[in-house]
């Protein structure tokens, strides 16, 4: 089953994991997939700038999701998924659909 294109100028907004930097080590510590993050908290800033910078030149919005530990890990739990890269991706998405439906 094919899954039907957006129309070219339709705005896609995505929510985005952000990490903040006095969280970072004890976050990426404890994910099951911490080889999937960024050593220090100053490279993952950089490349995940990059990938804001990237999405806009595509037309896309990116909305930081600021990690919380204790929600992603409660959606982990509630969701029984471990504690990795798609995991934070479908909790941001979630995280910003929730926030988008309280307004």
């Amino acid at each position: 089953m094919s899954v039907p294109k957006a129309p070219a100028n339709t705005l896609r907004i995505y929510g985005f994991c952000w990490f903040r930097r006095e969280d970072y080590d004890e976050a990426r510590a404890a994910m099951a997939d911490p080889e999937v993050l960024f050593d220090t908290f100053d490279e993952w800033l950089k490349a995940a700038k990059k990938i804001e910078s990237d999405m806009a030149a595509q037309g896309h919005k990116v909305v930081r999701i600021r990690f919380d530990i204790i929600s992603f890990m409660l959606y982990c739990a509630t969701h029984d998924v471990p504690p990795i890269e798609q995991s934070r991706a479908n909790w941001a998405a979630a995280e910003l659909r929730r926030k988008v439906t309280a307004v």
